[in-house]
């Protein structure tokens, strides 16, 4: 594994920071990154929903079978990726 390599599993993948031979795993921040496909899940899913994001991130972990200790997009992404698509029409990141 080299430095910014994607690690995968269970629907997501994330950036490991790599110093050496090994993964600094216990770093505070790890950047999620999650498909286009799972952020509209998660936008279509915060509308039909009430705009709940527990909702969300129940429906999510439900839909791509991610174990209940395991990450799922925290407020700040879903509610982004909302804004996004409000103001654009997609999930992508604005440019």
């Amino acid at each position: 594994m080299k430095g910014g390599e994607a690690v995968e599993g269970w629907g997501w993948s994330r950036k490991v920071q790599v110093v050496g031979k090994f993964p600094l795993q216990h770093s505070a921040v790890v950047k999620m990154v999650w498909s286009k496909e799972q952020c509209s899940f998660a936008v279509e899913t915060y509308f039909s929903q009430s705009h709940s994001i527990v909702v969300v991130q129940r429906v999510f972990r439900t839909r791509y079978q991610i174990p209940p200790r395991d990450r799922v997009p925290d407020r700040k992404s879903i509610l982004l990726w909302v804004e996004n698509f409000r103001e654009t029409g997609s999930v992508s990141e604005k440019r």
